[in-house]
């Protein structure tokens, strides 16, 4: 009996132990505005909006492609309509991701200082890091809660066929990291910014050149450069220009999550691969070449990284004022 006692008496020193742990160690921040955001009938109207909107776009590419594209037997052609509806929903579901998250984080930190609450904030216990985290853990849960909610919607393409189990982690890879890396860039010009409109006009430029300026540059720059990268030209450069102009290429794909996304499913579709391939340059040689939503992925979670640690050291620094 006195075992028992003692090994009952160690269980509950652990668990008090652990809950105080995990008080001392919880962020009182990220538990507030995680209460506020979903508290409110903000947070449930935007998932119905959005998920409205991906509907609506998913039924359009589906009707459509289904009148402009027949079998011989009259039907669809089902060969492609999942891979075009899952196509077509991944690309909105970027741009929604690409728009939406900074309008999370403009604000999370001029809003304070517009609302005057920004010094009786910093006069708590919370170091700077913790509230630059909280903040961003905020928004960032409620975004993977959308990019969640979106998931059967692309399941359907496996129903349509022509989708395989590795596009659908992918696709969800290249909105996760999308998420972090905008939210956290908008936290940044959130510390920088005195307002919250000076705050979301710097984002949403910031968003609108990673997002839709970099793939019109790309897509300039394949044009005139695509002859010399395919060594098509009337005196083709060596293969080193080449290889450069290949690496080149794909690490501009790699810096936008659009590009990123249709260079990963043509290296998919053409060498069956989402990691390493191997291409052709002059004649003799061949150079290995990464995926582009690994470029993808490398880039933006360093963008995101550097602006988050640049954040908190904005606020350790005007804290120090």
């Amino acid at each position: 009996m006195g075992e028992v006692s003692t090994t009952v008496k160690r269980r509950r020193r652990a668990l008090s132990l652990s809950k105080g742990w995990l008080r001392r160690e919880s962020n009182p921040l990220l538990i507030k505005e995680l209460r506020v955001r979903m508290r409110g009938a903000r947070a449930f109207v935007v998932l119905t909006v959005y998920l409205l909107l991906l509907s609506c776009f998913t039924s359009i590419i589906y009707y459509s492609y289904s009148s402009l594209s027949r079998a011989p037997g009259g039907g669809p052609d089902m060969v492609y309509l999942g891979k075009t509806v899952f196509a077509g929903v991944v690309l909105i579901e970027i741009l929604l991701v690409t728009f939406i998250t900074p309008a999370f984080t403009a604000g999370t930190i001029s809003g304070e200082r517009e609302r005057k609450t920004y010094e009786l904030l910093r006069t708590t216990l919370l170091p700077a890091g913790k509230l630059v985290v909280g903040k961003l853990g905020s928004a960032l849960t409620y975004m993977f809660l959308l990019i969640l909610a979106a998931v059967p919607l692309e399941s359907l393409a496996f129903i349509l066929g022509g989708v395989v189990m590795e596009e659908l982690m992918l696709a969800l890879v290249i909105l996760l990291v999308t998420a972090f890396a905008f939210a956290a860039v908008g936290l940044l010009f959130s510390s920088l910014a005195h307002t919250t409109l000076v705050s979301t006009v710097l984002v949403y430029s910031a968003a609108l050149l990673m997002s839709v300026g970099l793939p019109a540059l790309l897509l300039f720059l394949s044009i005139l450069l695509g002859p010399l990268v395919s060594g098509y030209s009337l005196s083709p450069p060596s293969w080193i220009v080449q290889a450069v102009l290949h690496y080149a290429l794909y690490l501009a794909a790699g810096l936008s999550p659009i590009t990123a996304a249709i260079f990963t499913e043509a290296t998919l579709e053409e060498h069956n691969t989402i990691w390493i391939f191997w291409e052709n340059v002059g004649a003799t040689h061949r150079i290995p070449i990464p995926s582009a939503w690994i470029v993808y992925a490398v880039v933006y979670l360093a963008v995101g990284l550097v602006s988050l640690l640049a954040a908190i050291a904005r606020v350790r620094q005007q804290e120090r004022r």
